[in-house]
């Protein structure tokens, strides 16, 4: 079945992006935390290149691939949880429980609403 685009974009889709947005950008700055100088930024971009990589392929509105809820929901749930001990181990904790709290409850109203 090819995906279908979307018809409009509402406050849970633009949540949604920032969620994606901010879950790179720790992903990022954790990799920091954990291996100093040029390598901890190359840790992150790998492991931001790697969620990139899982989300363009599984959950993307646009992947052909695209699982369906709530098998969706599922790995987007464990995806957060690893974004959260990634951030955890990068010395990040509450940055980390703060963004798979969001995370989870945004992707949670959106598959409700799928």
């Amino acid at each position: 079945m090819p995906p279908q685009k979307p018809e409009g974009v509402g406050l849970i889709d633009a949540l949604a992006f920032l969620c994606e947005t901010a879950m790179v950008i720790l992903l990022i700055v954790a990799g920091h935390g954990i291996a100093d100088g040029w390598r901890g930024w190359a840790l992150g971009a790998f492991l931001g290149f790697v969620a990139i990589g899982i989300w363009a392929q599984w959950m993307a509105p646009t992947s052909m691939r695209r699982l369906d809820n709530p098998t969706r929901l599922t790995v987007q749930v464990m995806l957060f949880l690893t974004v959260a001990l990634y951030a955890a181990a990068g010395g990040l904790v509450l940055w980390g429980l703060a963004f798979a709290a969001v995370a989870i409850t945004v992707f949670t109203v959106s598959a409700r609403t799928d």
